[in-house]
C-alpha cells in the first residue's frame, strides 16, 4: 500500500518519493518534448529532477517540525502527484522558483513569529523574505500584510519590531540598486520589471489550463469550508498558522492567475506550493489507509490518461471505424 510507505519517513520513503519524482518529470517532458530529444535535454530533465528532490526535502524537514503532524511523509508523494497536474511545467524560469522557495520558507517563519517570544528576528526574517521577493514583481507586496497581521494579532508596539519589518524595505531596494554597477545587465533587468496585466480568457483556455484552473477552485472550497471552524479544528496553534498563511498564498495565487500579474513566468507557477500543500492535507485527514490508496490511484491513472488523450497519444477511435 504506497499510503503505508509516506506514514514515516525512511529509506523506503525516500527511494519511492524519488522514483516518483523522476517518473513525473520524464512523463512531463515526453509529453512536452520530442523522445528524439531526451538526451539533448538530459541536463534540463536532471536540473528539474534535483530542484524538485531538494524543494521537497526542504518543505518536509521544515514541515515536520511543527506540532501535530502525524503524516511526516505526506509532502512526499504530494508534491510529485500535483505535479503532473500542473501546466507548462518546462516553462518555469529561476525567478519563479526562486520566489517559490522564499515563500515556503516565509510559511515556517510566520508560524515562529505567532508562536515564539524573540518576534523581532522573525520579523526581520519574514520582512527580509517578501523585500527580496517584490524586487521581482512588486505584486508580491501584498504580503506585507502578512506580518502587520501579527502585530495586530500579537499587539507588538515596541520599537525594535517596527524597525524589523521596516529596514529590509528600505535597505533592500537600495542594495540591488547598488548592485547595478556590477551585475550584468541582463540580470539586472530582472529586478523591478514591467508587470504585465493579461486577463484570463476562459475560451482560449487550453485542457491543462482548465483542470489545473478547476483544481484551484475546489482547492480554494476546501479552504474557506474550513476557516469559519477558526482554530478549533487544529490541535495545535501552528498548524492553524499554517493554515492562515497557505490560504492567503492560495487567494493570491488565483488572483494572480485571473489577472495575470505575471513579469516573465507562466500565470500559474506561484499556485502549484499551495495547491500541493493542502492536497496532503486533506489526504492526511483522511482516516482509511484504503480510502486514501483509492484516491491516489484514481488520481494517477486518471491524470496519466488524460495527458495521453489530451496530447493525441491515445484516442477513442476505433481501428475498424472508417
Amino acid at each position: 500500500m504506497i499510503v503505508k510507505i509516506f506514514k514515516t519517513i525512511g529509506p523506503r520513503t525516500c527511494f519511492t518519493s524519488i522514483f516518483l519524482i523522476i517518473s513525473t518529470v520524464l512523463f512531463s517532458f515526453l509529453l512536452e518534448k520530442n523522445v528524439d530529444q531526451l538526451l539533448e535535454k538530459w541536463d534540463d530533465i536532471t536540473t528539474k529532477i534535483f530542484l524538485m528532490i531538494s524543494f521537497i526535502t526542504m518543505i518536509t524537514l521544515l514541515e515536520i517540525q511543527i506540532k501535530g503532524r502525524k503524516f511526516d511523509g505526506i509532502h512526499l508523494i504530494s508534491f510529485p502527484t500535483i505535479y503532473l497536474f500542473f501546466p507548462n511545467v518546462y516553462d518555469l524560469k529561476t525567478i519563479s522558483i526562486l520566489q517559490a522557495i522564499l515563500l515556503t520558507y516565509g510559511l515556517y517563519v510566520f508560524i515562529k513569529i505567532g508562536h515564539s517570544k524573540k518576534t523581532e528576528k522573525r520579523i526581520l526574517d519574514l520582512s527580509l523574505i517578501i523585500s527580496i521577493i517584490v524586487q521581482f514583481n512588486y505584486v508580491f507586496a501584498i504580503f506585507y500584510l502578512l506580518p502587520l497581521f501579527i502585530f495586530f494579532r500579537r499587539g507588538l508596539k515596541e520599537i525594535k519590531n517596527l524597525l524589523a519589518l521596516l529596514l529590509p524595505v528600505l535597505i533592500i531596494p537600495y542594495t540591488l540598486n547598488s548592485l547595478s554597477v556590477i551585475l550584468p545587465s541582463k540580470t539586472f533587468n530582472l529586478i523591478n520589471p514591467p508587470v504585465q496585466i493579461k486577463l484570463l480568457n476562459i475560451q482560449l483556455l487550453s485542457n491543462a489550463d482548465a483542470v489545473w484552473l478547476m483544481i484551484l477552485l475546489l482547492t480554494l472550497v476546501i479552504c474557506l469550508l474550513q476557516l469559519p471552524r477558526g482554530s478549533r479544528k487544529f490541535s495545535y496553534p501552528e498548524l492553524f498558522s499554517g493554515f492562515l498563511y497557505m490560504t492567503f498564498w492560495l487567494l493570491f495565487s488565483i488572483v494572480f492567475g485571473l489577472l495575470g500579474l505575471q513579469t516573465a513566468s507562466d500565470r500559474w507557477f506561484i499556485s502549484f506550493i499551495p495547491v500541493a500543500y493542502f492536497f496532503g492535507g486533506f489526504i492526511e485527514k483522511i482516516k482509511s489507509d484504503s480510502l486514501k490508496n483509492i484516491l491516489f490511484t484514481i488520481l494517477f491513472l486518471g491524470i496519466v490518461i488524460f495527458k495521453l488523450f489530451d496530447h493525441g497519444i491515445i484516442s477513442l477511435e476505433l481501428p475498424f471505424r472508417n
